[in-house]
């Protein structure tokens, strides 16, 4: 239930707001019943809104003395300086010192030093994503300089300062609660409703992956997969092109083989329909990291909104809802052997029924369903 007056609520990203899908979410869902201010890099993709623009610092920081003295701070451990020494939580501070809100909802873990330092009246709800300390951690120069500084930052400016977490996973949530001590809500990465129906199962079978070639990923498992399964399938790779280096290697493992297609990238707007003409969505992620292994992604949830079965590795988070709704399989393993033996007992009927089990949970699974979280959190810390 929303509350019985509307609140005064500030919505803060520390990156480019349009580019900001759960800083979107939020908004959408919490003006439905407050009154809502944006604050982020850049302009806001909500023009009939209040909105505290932010200039992009990226100029100012990337001279070789800047980055030598914030390398310099990290190294030593000078977490408050490295805060204040950062000009666009400078600029921010000073845009929005002056402004008193309800409640601030602080849009990934760098806003939180500034959102505890303005005025709310019940307080600051730090949307945390995934798991942040260990984000980075497959890189030694992340896990040296900036894991200890965002473990600095939970400790000491989220974990006794905050009045409510989101994440995306229930697994995140659990490990913040078992390291800092708070505990969380849940709120996905869900995508938004498309009125769609599923369509015919192809002949071949119609499989398909789509978002970053990260070599943590092992995207070449699914490659390797239908390369050996005795399945008639055809896959199709949309992956965005900031990895060239290891699309091309992907590239040199499918071999030319004609069931597999590497498609160039399209606009998220238009994913969903794009997929909707699959069967099957892939989403088998290598749990080489521990985000990784507890990852719950967008593209699981835009594979339910475009009417498509789903085959996923052994992911807990993933698990829980192929297993839930019933719309599709989970490999033994990360494996291409384990992959293969799942395409291996494909038949049409099969897929047909997994489509038809998206079908009938798209809408509870939808965007607009799951962002009611964080209107729940909001009654709940205003109660």
């Amino acid at each position: 239930m929303p509350a019985s007056a509307p609140l005064d609520i500030l919505v803060l990203a520390v990156t480019p707001f349009m580019t900001e899908p759960r800083g979107i979410k939020q908004v959408q869902e919490l003006r439905k019943h407050h009154n809502v201010t944006t604050a982020g890099i850049g302009p806001s993709p909500f023009p009939d809104l209040p909105h505290i623009e932010f200039s992009n610092p990226a100029a100012a920081e990337s001279g070789l003395v800047s980055k030598l003295m914030n390398a310099g701070r990290h190294v030593f451990r000078m977490h408050r300086a490295s805060l204040r020494a950062n000009p666009l939580l400078s600029e921010a501070y000073a845009k929005l010192s002056s402004g008193s809100w309800d409640v601030i909802v602080s849009n990934d873990l760098l806003g939180v030093p500034i959102a505890t330092r303005l005025k709310s009246r019940y307080g600051v709800v730090s949307d945390l994503h995934e798991y942040a300390p260990r984000q980075g951690e497959n890189r030694f120069v992340w896990r040296t300089l900036i894991g200890p500084y965002f473990d600095w930052i939970l400790r000491k400016e989220v974990a006794p300062k905050i009045a409510a977490s989101t994440s995306v996973g229930q697994g995140i949530i659990d490990e913040y609660e078992r390291v800092y001590g708070f505990r969380g809500d849940l709120a996905i990465n869900a995508t938004p409703w498309h009125d769609l129906e599923p369509l015919p199962v192809g002949d071949p079978i119609r499989l398909v992956h789509s978002g970053l070639p990260a070599p943590a990923r092992k995207l070449e498992v699914m490659i390797d997969a239908v390369l050996a399964t005795t399945s008639n399938v055809t896959l199709d790779l949309f992956l965005m092109q900031n990895n060239r280096a290891y699309l091309d290697e992907l590239k040199a493992r499918a071999g030319g083989d004609p069931r597999i297609v590497f498609r160039d990238p399209v606009p998220y707007a238009e994913l969903v329909r794009t997929l909707h003409g699959y069967d099957v969505g892939l989403s088998l992620i290598a749990p080489t990291t521990f985000n990784l292994e507890w990852c719950l992604p967008n593209k699981f949830f835009d594979f339910v909104q475009a009417r498509l079965g789903v085959i996923i590795g052994p992911s807990p988070e993933m698990v829980r809802y192929v297993e839930q709704y019933g719309f599709g399989a989970v490999t033994e393993d990360f494996t291409a052997e384990g992959l293969t033996r799942v395409l291996d007992s494909l038949t049409p009927e099969l897929v047909a029924e997994w489509k038809s089990a998206s079908h009938a949970c798209a809408e509870e699974l939808s965007g607009e369903r799951q962002a009611v979280a964080w209107s729940r959190v909001v009654d709940r810390i205003t109660a």
